[in-house]
């Protein structure tokens, strides 16, 4: 392992389903100090582990504060909510303001910088944006690592996502459903991200793709029934004429329209979800543990309280 690995980490979001699991990761590192930046109006500054800094800034996130939070702090990580993504930039301009060394923004999922994922939907739009403006602000001296983890399958059957709705036993195909997209566990990912930290300079002013392995809901659904001898509902929509109509809903105000669109992004298998083809995989070279995907979906049943997971 690299000597240069940083040690002061601050992380933005720690109380959040990804921000939580992240935290406890950092956490289990000896070798990092870790803050967790919250808001005066957060309810979950009590839940953050003891072991944790924890400093405490207005909901505005006023600049002078956040370049004071951030000063001494080698990498800023960033968790934040996907549709917050684009308050990042107030974040960036603080680290480097406060010499900070590596950024990692809210990622954590397909690759926004593809034009096709950027017109389908506001989120992934905003977060290549943030990349791009990462990418603009190198010269500054701060560097900046992006994680592309695809799905998380046991957040997304706890989450009602990928199509599943597991109290129904229902899934939502995407057309038929048999579009492929790469797959990294919560721990996966957040081990990820402590390896990145630990050795930056094999991954600075880049995006690291992760992936478990590489899925779809019909393949899902049906390890799903294998493992539990369940029955599932099988449904399906037409991205022909549901993405115009969640468009058009997003645009009038509607939050859970933005999450149809995000679904899509992943599931109709053309979005940049599915890595394999086209990116390199990092998870070898960092040391990331195999998974496959009946240890995931058990895993996954486990989360959600089936019997005998």
């Amino acid at each position: 392992m690299s000597t240069d690995g940083y040690r002061n980490i601050i992380l933005i979001g720690g109380s959040g389903s990804l921000g939580s699991v992240l935290l406890q990761s950092l956490l289990s590192e000896p070798k990092f100090n870790v803050t967790v930046l919250t808001r005066e109006s957060s309810k979950a500054r009590s839940s953050i582990p003891s072991t944790a800094k924890v400093i405490t800034v207005p909901d505005s996130y006023p600049q002078e504060e956040l370049v004071k939070a951030f000063v001494g702090q080698d990498a800023v990580v960033n968790a934040i909510t996907s549709f917050s993504v684009a308050e990042q930039l107030r974040f960036i301009d603080a680290a480097i303001k406060a010499g900070v060394k590596r950024y990692v923004p809210s990622e954590y999922g397909l690759d926004n910088n593809t034009p096709k994922a950027q017109e389908l939907a506001p989120v992934f739009k905003e977060k290549g944006l943030v990349q791009e403006y990462l990418r603009g602000k190198e010269s500054s001296g701060l560097t900046w690592t992006a994680i592309a983890c695809g799905m998380w399958i046991g957040w997304s059957l706890r989450n009602n996502f990928l199509g599943f709705n597991y109290a129904n036993r229902t899934v939502t195909f995407t057309n038929d459903g048999t579009g492929y997209f790469s797959t990294t566990t919560l721990n996966n990912t957040a081990l990820a991200l402590n390896r990145i930290l630990l050795n930056p300079s094999t991954t600075a002013n880049q995006i690291v793709f992760t992936s478990d392995f590489a899925t779809n809901q019909k393949e899902l659904v049906e390890t799903i029934e294998r493992l539990t001898g369940d029955k599932w509902q099988r449904k399906s929509i037409d991205t022909k004429e549901v993405i115009p109509s969640l468009k058009s809903a997003w645009e009038n105000g509607e939050a859970l329209a933005g999450y149809g669109l995000i679904n899509i992004g992943f599931t109709e298998g053309s979005y940049s979800g599915y890595f394999e083809p086209t990116r390199q995989i990092r998870n070898k070279e960092l040391g990331l543990p195999d998974k496959t995907i009946d240890e995931v979906v058990k895993e996954a049943l486990g989360e959600v309280g089936h019997a005998g997971f």
